[in-house]
């Protein structure tokens, strides 16, 4: 496997696989990628 091969193949580790992969379809991603985040406000607060 190419080093581009390979480099692109580990693009996509940690995702749910879907139509996305071979076409452009946003709303797969998202559907199949998709989070909630459930933490607090704190992560807006800068640190100086």
């Amino acid at each position: 496997m190419s080093e581009l091969n390979e480099k692109l193949a580990t693009a996509w580790e940690g995702f749910t696989k879907g139509d996305w992969q071979n076409e452009v379809n946003v709303r797969d991603f998202i559907q199949k990628n998709y989070t909630p985040y459930e933490g607090d406000e704190s992560f807006l607060a800068g640190r100086y």
